[in-house]
């Protein structure tokens, strides 16, 4: 499988005082990949994202829960996340407008 798209992972940070700060963005950069959009209707209903633009994303190695995942400029939010021996794979979908 080859990694030839870049996409930059965000992962929020919980704050340290509940009550009066913001959750942190990590943003790690330049992550290789390879991104598949999601085309077919039945596994688009599966992951219930008929309403907007989905991508599966495989990184080469497992990595921690992301939150959103930056595409071209897009934030898209991150649906559902399968870590495997050798890899990651993350569905996201839709502008998280981040």
């Amino acid at each position: 499988m080859r990694y030839n798209n870049r996409v930059d992972l965000i992962i929020l940070r919980e704050p340290e005082d509940d009550l009066h700060d913001a959750p942190q963005p990590i943003e790690i950069k330049d992550v290789p990949c390879l991104t598949i959009p999601i085309t077919n209707t039945q596994e688009l209903s599966v992951y219930g994202l008929l309403s907007s633009m989905a991508y599966e994303i495989h990184i080469k190695n497992p990595i921690g829960l992301a939150d959103r995942v930056k595409i071209d400029g897009i934030y898209y939010t991150v649906n559902k996340t399968f870590v495997n021996r050798k890899t990651t794979i993350l569905i996201v979908s839709g502008d998280a407008n981040g």
